[in-house]
């Protein structure tokens, strides 16, 4: 099915043009067949200044999916759908990310993102505890969220997750001491650049596709360079403090070639949470859920299992 997919989107690719009408055209096309694969649909709430479209699909206990920095929904698309046979999920976008609306003037710190989060999460009517899963800087908004609105968090998966300083700087580190931040997207080699930075194994994209999400990244340099301001350098403050309040049961999963968020990092998290379970996958970078979604979500569904048994 995936390869029949693939040749669709290339026959795609030959018969229509390269204008960027065409282009923004073929790539919402393939988002919304992705998102039907996976049984997911799109929906919207809007929660104080800001609209937080979303996807939701499946039935059974809720999963829900937080985005990094700079990410959107759709990154989980392909991971939900290994899902949604057997839970309830939803991918929000956070504010300013994704389709949400941009607002230059609010703060996007981890704490006010987390406290957005919890918002959202009551705007949706999740009155019982859900699943949470946050990757990148998601994974710090989710280990915020578990410690300071408990009542939302069943358990807490952190995916390659920010917000702790490492035992060995990432490649990310590195590059900002030298002025230059590779997340940052100004044009297309800077996107060729940073799809070559977070992921080890990379999916295939069409060229249509590509040049649509590069404009898209490239019009998003303001409000990214405005949230990673709000971030940095603030972003690993009072970790040992908020971790040790996490009280239920987590899975630390990451990729062993991750360039942004070395894995190192995991290091800490068992520190923190000595009753985590650590996952590390091989020659996967800073994306499982991209570049291994079947074996990531495999190793989720397992520690699901593994939680809820411990329950009984």
């Amino acid at each position: 099915m995936k390869k029949l997919f693939t040749l669709g989107l290339l026959a795609l690719t030959l018969l229509l043009g390269g204008c960027a009408s065409t282009e923004h055209q073929l790539t919402n096309w393939g988002l919304r067949a992705e998102r039907a694969r996976a049984d997911l649909d799109l929906k919207q709430v809007q929660v104080e200044d800001f609209t937080i479209p979303y996807l939701e699909g499946g039935q059974g206990e809720t999963v829900f999916l937080i985005h990094g920095f700079q990410s959107n929904k759709d990154i989980w698309s392909r991971f939900a759908g290994q899902l949604t046979n057997q839970y309830h999920v939803i991918a929000i976008d956070l504010p300013a990310h994704g389709d949400s609306n941009i607002l230059m003037d609010k703060r996007y710190t981890i704490a006010e993102q987390a406290r957005m989060v919890a918002a959202i999460m009551d705007k949706l009517q999740l009155t019982q505890a859900v699943h949470v899963v946050g990757h990148s800087m998601g994974g710090a908004i989710a280990f915020n969220l578990a410690a300071n609105a408990p009542g939302h968090v069943k358990t807490l998966v952190l995916m390659n997750a920010a917000g702790v300083e490492a035992p060995r700087p990432s490649g990310l580190m590195r590059e900002l001491e030298k002025g230059k931040n590779p997340l940052i997207v100004r044009n297309r080699d800077d996107y060729d650049a940073m799809l070559a930075f977070t992921m080890s194994d990379a999916p295939y994209i069409p060229s249509p596709m590509l040049n649509e999400l590069t404009r898209e990244a490239m019009g998003r340099e303001p409000i990214a360079t405005k949230i990673f301001a709000d971030l940095h350098p603030q972003f690993n403050a009072k970790a040992e403090e908020i971790l040790p309040r996490v009280k239920v049961p987590v899975l630390v999963l990451w990729g062993d070639e991750d360039k942004v968020v070395d894995v190192s990092s995991t290091d800490v998290f068992k520190k923190w949470l000595p009753r985590s379970e650590v996952v590390v996958l091989k020659g996967v970078g800073h994306a499982p859920q991209l570049e291994r979604t079947k074996e990531t979500a495999q190793v989720y569904r397992a520690f699901l299992a593994r939680a809820q048994s411990a329950k009984l």
